[in-house]
């Protein structure tokens, strides 16, 4: 794969055969300061029963490393779009380039598994077989070069995803079992994530005069840890746009008309009439500025979504 753009599909596999069609994989080049970085978008049209991860690993040869979670509703029909950008060279944190890689290879809970081949000079199809795929997870894989830092979500600089797995194989152990299905989290789990995300997460500067009572640096990865209500979010373009831009967003409480505090997921910016159009559009009706101000207008703050915790 060179440095330019590169389309591939993704296909269904059962008994190591290749099926039908289930997504594609698009991957652009793109300058970011003296920085190439990788555009990969992946968009998957799977239905599910019940609410699944589907985990992608980078493919190298017949050992797949962990990139992402892919997070699916229940009886989701439409496509799920996933975006990210990594950097070019070092995707993953251990040096070794996008373009040594040949593919993608896809993991759901319920034991379904796909596969999307971008370089079938390096590795065809028909060489893989899947249910011998090794996987390496991220967040335990030791590396001389990344062992020393801690898993603190700092995204562009490691990884532009989150790890959260609970299988490690070595390289030199072979996969060849079968995997539990997680059980399905309950609604005080979910609350308990995004208490835990408040309490350990980067904290964000807050304001005596501020309508933001608690604040932190989350990544739109981070969403998958809350109700599936609010799993679109991490795919919502408003959202990725000003992560992109401000390298986090934010989870917070916030009071609003002096009620309650209220759990939100916060898009930073800067107000505008027209970013409050593009802002409404996408679900982030309100903005909340970081220190309170009569004039809105070039004021840096957060447009928001409620959470939902149900």
């Amino acid at each position: 794969m060179r440095k330019g753009r590169c389309v591939s599909y993704i296909y269904r596999y059962r008994d190591n055969e290749r099926c039908e069609n289930t997504g594609f994989i698009k991957i652009q080049c793109v300058s970011n300061g003296n920085e190439n970085q990788a555009r990969i978008q992946i968009g998957l049209k799977l239905y599910k029963r019940i609410e699944c991860r589907c985990a992608v690993y980078l493919l190298h040869g017949n050992t797949g490393r962990f990139l992402t979670d892919i997070n699916f509703c229940a009886r989701e029909r439409d496509t799920i779009m996933k975006r990210m950008f990594v950097p070019w060279d070092n995707p993953l944190g251990d040096y070794v380039r996008l373009d040594e890689y040949s593919g993608l290879f896809f993991l759901c809970d319920d034991g379904e598994q796909l596969l999307g081949i971008w370089d079938d000079k390096c590795v065809s199809p028909e060489d893989i077989i899947i249910s011998r795929v090794e996987r390496l997870d991220k967040k335990e894989e030791k590396s001389p070069l990344t062992e020393h830092k801690d898993n603190d979500n700092d995204g562009i600089e490691k990884s532009a995803i989150d790890v959260e797995k609970d299988d490690v194989v070595n390289k030199s152990d072979v996969v060849d079992k079968v995997e539990e299905i997680p059980t399905i989290k309950m609604r005080e789990e979910y609350n308990d994530a995004c208490e835990e995300m408040l309490n350990t997460y980067p904290k964000l500067a807050l304001f005596a005069d501020s309508q933001i009572t608690e604040c932190v640096k989350i990544k739109p990865q981070d969403i998958g840890k809350l109700h599936m209500n609010n799993w679109k979010l991490g795919e919502n373009s408003f959202l990725s746009h000003g992560f992109y831009q401000y390298r986090y967003i934010m989870l917070g409480k916030v009071k609003l008309n002096n009620e309650k505090e209220t759990v939100v997921i916060g898009v930073p910016g800067v107000f505008s009439n027209k970013e409050r159009y593009l802002a409404n559009m996408f679900g982030f009706g309100r903005f909340i500025p970081v220190k309170k101000d009569r004039l809105m207008t070039g004021k840096f703050g957060y447009w928001i979504s409620e959470v939902s915790r149900a």
